[in-house]
């Protein structure tokens, strides 16, 4: 337990056993088998609160866990298996995956494979998918998601550096809800906007996106709609 948390629990205890004091001597009773029922009820009072306490520490314990595995389910599902995606279908769409990493991203992570042959059409179709879900759950499960929005406008911004990705937005983002078009707009618009050159400004960036107004519109949108 926390210490804030005892200390809490202290205090309602002592309500509750000042209390049932006030209670049982502003009556007070003669018989034995009175005051002998009022020192029970006073005790009575103590394991009150300590029932609400001990129940809410259960709610709150199992409220961290499904906060927990919903963050490892869109880690799995918008970051590890978005990346598998560019292993899996490297070969059939080189020069898309290419345009999802910054230059000098590509400068440190290794040698690309420049083709000169077009890219598989429905590769990049479905991969450009994966994408833009990655977007749509990111806000669907923001209020509960423990990695934190920063982090993941960082990943989401190198996507957006792709013009190839951009393109393939403007004609499939109206399969997306409202906020999610807002949202892929406007990181699109800062990118255009800024060019980040270094991982210290896509981390400004991030920091910048996820402190603005307009971001912190677009969330309100979602979840008062």
């Amino acid at each position: 337990m926390y210490k804030s948390e005892i200390n809490i629990l202290i205090l309602i205890i002592i309500f509750f056993v000042l209390l049932m004091w006030y209670v049982v001597y502003r009556n007070p009773k003669n018989t034995t088998l009175d005051r002998f029922t009022d020192k029970l009820m006073v005790v009575g009072s103590i394991f009150i609160p300590i029932g609400i306490f001990l129940t809410y520490k259960v709610f709150s314990l199992q409220l961290e866990q499904m906060s927990r595995d919903a963050t490892f389910k869109i880690i799995d599902r918008s970051w590890i298996n978005v990346n598998k995606s560019f292993a899996d279908y490297y070969k059939e769409c080189p020069n898309f995956i290419n345009s999802l990493y910054f230059d000098w991203q590509k400068k440190v992570l290794g040698k690309v494979n420049n083709s000169q042959e077009e890219d598989s059409w429905s590769s990049v179709k479905y991969i450009s998918v994966l994408i833009f879900q990655a977007w749509e759950d990111f806000i669907t499960s923001s209020k509960i998601d423990e990695t934190g929005d920063y982090v993941w406008m960082n990943n989401f911004i190198q996507w957006c550096n792709s013009k190839l990705l951009k393109n393939n937005w403007s004609v499939l983002k109206m399969n997306y809800a409202s906020t999610t078009q807002e949202l892929g707009d406007y990181m699109f618009y800062m990118v255009d906007l800024h060019k980040p050159k270094n991982t210290l400004e896509v981390s400004n960036l991030g920091n910048l996106i996820v402190k603005s107004k307009k971001y912190k519109e677009i969330l309100d949108k979602r979840f008062n709609r």
